[in-house]
C-alpha cells in the first residue's frame, strides 16, 4: 500500500485502515454489486488478500473485518428500504 505513513509502528493508523477498507469495499461493490452481501467474512478476506499482503497480519484482519462488516451494514440499508415499498 502507498500512501502516507503516520505510524511509530509497524500497523497502520486506524483512520488509513478505514479509509483503505472503504476503498477496497466500494471496488468489490463495484465488481459483484448486490452479491457481496452473501459473502462470508472469510471470503472478503481472500478476496482483497492480494491487495493487503504487504500489511501487518492484525492490519489485514481488520482490514477483512471492517470491509464485511461495510457489506453487513449496507445489506440491512437494503432490507430496511424494502419494507419501506
Amino acid at each position: 500500500m502507498r500512501g502516507n505513513y503516520h505510524s511509530t509502528g509497524s500497523d497502520l493508523p486506524e483512520g488509513d485502515i478505514r479509509d483503505l477498507a472503504d476503498l477496497l469495499a466500494s471496488q468489490l461493490y463495484g465488481t459483484m454489486e448486490r452479491k457481496v452481501y452473501s459473502l462470508s467474512r472469510q471470503d472478503v478476506a481472500e478476496l482483497v488478500a492480494p491487495f493487503i499482503e504487504d500489511l501487518s497480519v492484525d492490519d489485514q484482519r481488520s482490514v477483512g473485518w471492517l470491509i464485511w462488516d461495510l457489506f453487513q451494514e449496507g445489506l440491512k440499508i437494503e432490507m430496511q428500504q424494502r419494507r419501506r415499498r
